[in-house]
This record gives C-alpha cells, structure tokens and sequence, in this order.
C-alpha cells in the first residue's frame, strides 16, 4: 500500500523480489521486474552502491544484474524526483532527479504509476487504494 507524506511516497515494495534487470546502453536505460506485476524504468544514470550512498566507503556496483533474486527492503519516490530503493543483499538504488533528461517510471499493476521528468514526481493511484 502506498503512503503519502509532505514529501515523498513509501511504496509499499516491502518483500517483493526481483526477476529480472536489463541495461541498454545507448540511450542509458535501466529496466528492473519485481513480482507482482511492477515494473522499474529509468532512462539516466541510476547509482547502485554497497550501502548507503553517502555512506563512507559505499562502494559502487557496476553490475545491476546483482539485484536478481534480492527482495525489496524499502522503496521512497520523493517528490523531488530522487527515487531510494534498497535490496535485502545491501544494495542501494538511487536516482536523482537533478537533470532535465532523467526520467523515471515504476508502476504496479492495478496499484499505482510513480512518473518523473522534467524536474515533476508524479503519482497515479489506481484500483482498491485510489482515492
């Protein structure tokens, strides 16, 4: 279920697994399936760490293939259009926002469209939790 707050939305990904990643390279695109019919589509740089981003030390991930079979531990879109995920193996997903060709979109099927570009976050409910 989702929950809105000032400034941002929870999700509601909690324990959902991951399938499968696709990475295109031209233009940079990154395409994550998660059971339950949600999909994660991200045309920018996405920035995958061991641990947190701004953590000392976090080291950078290059292969996103590593998300496969982790389960989603928390997922934050801000309004701002900085999106915050992390994997039950420790990985942090961030993407931020902060330039005018990044785009972002995660739907769920029957549950919401999360959208991002051009410096807006949106959010659509639909189904049982629309209001």
């Amino acid at each position: 279920m989702i929950e809105e707050l000032e400034d941002r939305w929870t999700l509601g990904l909690r324990g959902t697994q991951v399938l499968t990643v696709a990475q295109e390279s031209h233009p940079s695109a990154c395409i994550v399936t998660l059971a339950g019919g949600v999909d994660l589509t991200v045309n920018g740089s996405v920035h995958l760490t061991r641990g947190p981003v701004a953590a000392p030390g976090a080291a950078p991930i290059q292969q996103l293939n590593e998300l496969v079979g982790t389960t989603v531990l928390s997922a934050v879109a801000f309004k701002s259009g900085v999106l915050r995920i992390v994997f039950s193996a420790g990985q942090h997903m961030n993407i931020r926002g902060d330039k005018p060709e990044v785009t972002v979109r995660i739907r769920k099927s029957g549950e919401f469209d999360y959208s991002y570009k051009g410096g807006v976050g949106a959010m659509k409910v639909v189904g049982p939790s629309a209001p």
